[in-house]
């Protein structure tokens, strides 16, 4: 399909373009989360601390690339709500003031994260797995920029409905890692330090992919020398819409990091690698509300643009329905084969052992994943609806409600804090629900009354 195909299927029926923007980002993220999952996989054979440290450093990892995503969101929703009130040139030059602002925002934070990253494990708990932690974490660290300008693309394509070449980056990314992981950690010795290694690489190539595709003779926006220079205005527009999701995306994963520390000191490194890897397991389950929700972005975006509410309210009623029954079913199959599951984590010697503790874990915690799953859906309405501030305010208020829970359950047990974090997330849907719909109302009384 060439570019203008691409655009009038964004522009065309909601449900459509749901479904249309959905598959290839569900097939990045499946591909993505699987690459998550291989990298616990090889790093298993090294010992419960490497799995216990990459608890520990996946937070703050998850921060740098949240960083770019979030800006990738921000990019694209700018991008194609230009694009629906048919203003392509506005649309070209915020996506290249979004590269700009990726470019400065990425050089600024690179020795800043150099230089806290070692205090930072400390003061989350980490000292009996603090070197392992310090090696896995030092490659991202150098490679915040990269991270941050890989996300960057990857929303632009996906604002001008070249979801399928934003996935083709994706999967470039997770099967070169899935390929280089065994390479850097065992055959180049360079054990949990190899996983990052060969996880910037990757992003490397899928980087210049992206490039590749969004600098394209058939891309749909064009770029001009003149595009890449400081636009105050054009920069004001990716700054209001990306910085909000920037600080979510950091508030969603800082918090993982606090989270990390109070099961730590109810239940020690054990106890994380215990509640970690089931953790991580329900976050891929989670897939398909997540591209759900990425869709919905774009798609609701571009009907705000149209000044359509109609188009934009069907576009949100149809991804709250597909993306909450599809987790909820992967919910249910978790719970009947947790055991099965938890296998591909527990084959060596050093880890068998904590087999049936993480099966517990994950019948628990599978519950909570459908609750989970109004938060991508809910904060990508709330983005297309022009107001990614109020996502943000959900998810400090999610995230302290969490923290709450968790520290009074950690006085009590690890299987307590399990049961935290599913009563967590039903308070915590309740709430962003009931406030998306309250910003909802207004914005559609706003449209309502100016036309």
């Amino acid at each position: 399909m060439d570019a203008e195909g691409r655009v009038e299927k964004l522009l065309g029926d909601p449900r459509k373009a749901i479904i249309y923007m959905a598959i290839p980002i569900l097939i990045a993220l499946l591909v993505a989360q699987l690459n998550v999952l291989v990298d616990r996989m090889w790093c298993s054979g090294l010992g419960v601390d490497c799995l216990a440290a990459l608890a520990v450093a996946a937070p703050i990892y998850n921060v740098f690339v949240g960083l770019g995503s979030g800006l990738g969101v921000g990019a694209s929703a700018v991008v194609s709500r230009m694009i629906g009130a048919k203003r392509k040139e506005d649309a070209s030059a915020c996506a290249a003031q979004s590269l700009v602002f990726a470019l400065i925002f990425g050089i600024a934070c690179t020795p800043v994260v150099i230089l806290i990253q070692g205090p930072l494990f400390e003061a989350i708990g980490a000292e009996d797995v603090l070197g392992l932690s310090m090696d896995y974490m030092t490659p991202f660290s150098l490679s915040i920029l990269l991270l941050i300008l890989n996300g960057t693309v990857s929303g632009i394509l996906t604002g001008e409905g070249a979801t399928t070449q934003s996935t083709v980056m994706m999967v470039v990314l997770a099967f070169s890692n899935m390929v280089l992981d065994p390479v850097f950690i065992y055959w180049a010795d360079m054990g949990i330090a190899g996983a990052s290694v060969a996880t910037v690489a990757s992003t490397l190539l899928s980087f210049l992919l992206g490039c590749h595709f969004l600098f394209s003779r058939k891309a749909y926006l064009g770029y001009a020398r003149r595009s890449f220079r400081f636009d105050g205005a054009h920069m004001k527009s990716v700054v209001v819409a990306g910085v909000p999701q920037m600080l979510e995306y950091c508030v969603l994963y800082g918090m993982d990091a606090v989270l990390n520390f109070l099961v730590i000191l109810c239940a020690g490194s054990e106890g994380l690698a215990i509640f970690s890897t089931p953790d991580r397991v329900i976050e891929a389950i989670v897939v398909p509300a997540m591209a759900v929700g990425s869709a919905l972005v774009p798609v609701a975006s571009s009907a705000y643009g149209q000044r359509n509410p109609e188009r934009m309210s069907k576009a949100f009623g149809y991804s709250v329905k597909a993306g909450i029954l599809s987790v909820a079913f992967l919910s249910l199959m978790l719970i009947l084969f947790s055991e099965q599951v938890m296998t591909m984590f527990t084959y060596s010697d050093a880890t068998v052992s904590y087999r049936p503790a993480m099966a517990e874990a994950m019948t628990i915690l599978a519950l909570y994943a459908p609750f989970y799953s109004f938060n991508p859906l809910c904060s990508g309405y709330l983005q297309a609806l022009g107001h990614p501030e109020v996502s943000v305010v959900c998810a400090v208020l999610r995230n302290a409600v969490l923290i709450t829970f968790f520290y009074i359950a950690g006085q009590f047990s690890l299987q307590a804090i399990f049961w935290a974090l599913f009563f967590g997330h039903v308070v915590g849907a309740t709430i962003i629900l009931v406030i998306t719909r309250a910003v909802r109302n207004k914005v559609f009384r706003s449209i309502n009354s100016s036309a």
